[in-house]
């Protein structure tokens, strides 16, 4: 019955997001230098940008008729052409642009610094965020709680029944996933709902069943949901929380409970959302074990005074008193993030995310028949591949980007054309030549902006694609070691 209903669900929700139907009414959802991209429903489209001042949130009304196909990688339908249009804000428009209102408040109060931190917990807004702050934790692994999570809803909810404040806080966590209008928000709203009603029909609630329902009205309401990263990670991870967390508190009774519980926790979040951590980035951090070890109790502590430094935002006098705590907690989660980044151990899982199925039924298997040293003997060869040892040359796709990798010896060189280059990458400016053992490497920017550079080895090129289709991810096209003398191209 299962495997019938999914492919049928799968069409309905399809044909339902692709209807023929003209909206009279669309919310703006971004603005664009030549056009804005807004919704009806949880249909996108995009619309040609009029004149006239719009924000995100404003609803514009007028008459429409569909123009050029929309863009099938993002989920747009079409792009519209409107007349006679008419911009304005409704009440739940207004609620939601509060947040730039408050936003603004933290800046003046506490400074960019202590402001954007306090704006990236409580309201998802990370555009003032400190870039070496956001650069320490995703060297660490642990980026996610800078942003809004399911992470922040437990904790707000842990804190109001702390409080006594157990009866008003399913309306609270409502009202709060509304106003954030985020994927984690309206996953929060779905489980709750989904609680309350089985209080009212006498029925248990599983939170699993919690999870699926979540997962599943979201993405049946708007099916490209499931390319998008944060719905994948926020579902996978709890799911794995849920669901194999006892297990791996049970393998790791060997060690004390402390050290167990942020392992288990860490593994089994990982567990089902590895490979959608893998597809942006062969590059695992192993410092994700230290960074939920240590920081993320830390950073637990920072998310309950940055919720009562916004409350306190317009009151002077507690915000003075409330102050020094504030400064005192966020310089230390600011140094300790540096200093266990300087230490940070990233190792290279490219095989892993090719064949981490095959790995995890062989991992299963060993433990299934009680065959513990074989597990750990397979865990260690499996470490043992992701070292960068040895020379080697790597071309990836990265969303349609060339990114050159060379490995020597443990040390890495990531290179992108200066144009396109991201944060962490070596930008080709002109040519770099690097001295490795008996090899000389000389890469060569492409003329062209998004094309792959030249890699010469010891004077002779290397036959490589000359520009690369978008990937919506990070796909490796050319693999290239070295071996004394020779050369072997793997793929």
């Amino acid at each position: 019955m299962v495997y019938a209903m999914v492919p049928i669900l799968a069409f309905i929700s399809v044909s339902f997001y692709y209807a023929e139907e003209i909206p009279d009414e669309v919310k703006v959802e971004k603005i664009y230098y030549n056009r804005l991209l807004v919704s009806s429903g949880a249909r996108h489209y995009w619309l040609e940008q009029q004149e006239g001042t719009v924000e995100a949130g404003d609803r514009v009304l007028g008459d429409f008729i569909y123009g050029q196909p929309g863009d099938v990688e993002q989920g747009v339908v079409c792009t519209l052409k409107g007349s006679s249009l008419k911009v304005y804000t409704d009440s739940l428009g207004r609620f939601r642009a509060f947040k730039s209102r408050i936003m603004e408040l933290l800046i003046v109060r506490y400074g960019e610094h202590y402001g954007g931190l306090m704006g990236s917990l409580v309201l998802g807004n990370q555009e003032y965020m400190n870039e070496e702050r956001a650069q320490n934790m995703g060297d660490l692994g642990i980026m996610h709680i800078l942003s809004i999570s399911g992470f922040h809803f437990s904790l707000l909810e842990n804190a109001l029944k702390k409080l006594k404040l157990k009866k008003i806080a399913p309306m609270v966590l409502i009202v709060y996933g509304i106003f954030l209008d985020s994927i984690p928000g309206y996953r929060t709203i779905i489980s709750l709902i989904y609680r309350i009603v089985g209080k009212l029909v006498k029925r248990d609630t599983n939170a699993v069943t919690g999870i699926f329902m979540g997962m599943f009205l979201q993405a049946f309401v708007n099916p490209y949901y499931i390319f998008k990263p944060g719905y994948l990670l926020t579902y996978l991870s709890s799911l794995g929380i849920l669901i194999f967390y006892q297990y791996f508190l049970r393998c790791l009774k060997i060690l004390p409970m402390f050290i167990r519980e942020s392992m288990a926790l860490t593994c089994s979040a990982l567990f089902l959302s590895f490979p959608i951590i893998l597809s942006f980035s062969p590059d695992f951090s192993m410092g994700v074990f230290i960074g939920n070890f240590v920081l993320v109790p830390l950073y637990s502590i920072i998310t309950y005074l940055s919720f009562i430094g916004v409350l306190i935002s317009g009151i002077p006098v507690i915000q003075a008193v409330i102050y020094p705590f504030l400064d005192s907690f966020f310089l230390l989660s600011f140094y300790a993030g540096r200093f266990f980044s300087d230490y940070n151990s990233s190792v290279d899982l490219e095989h892993l995310s090719l064949y981490y199925v095959p790995w995890i039924l062989t991992l299963y298997l060993l433990n299934r028949y009680n065959k513990k040293r074989m597990t750990f003997i397979v865990m260690v060869f499996v470490l043992c591949l992701s070292l960068p040892f040895g020379t080697s040359v790597s071309v990836y796709n990265n969303y349609g980007k060339p990114h050159i990798r060379v490995i020597h010896n443990f040390r890495k060189y990531d290179m992108m054309d200066y144009r396109v280059a991201e944060k962490g990458f070596i930008p080709l400016r002109k040519e770099v030549s690097l001295k490795l053992g008996r090899k000389t490497i000389l890469i060569k920017p492409h003329l062209i902006k998004k094309g792959v550079p030249s890699v010469l080895v010891n004077g002779k090129a290397l036959t490589l694609s000359d520009e690369f289709p978008y990937y919506r991810g990070v796909r490796k096209h050319h693999h290239i070691i070295f071996w004394r003398d020779l050369v072997y191209k793997v793929h």
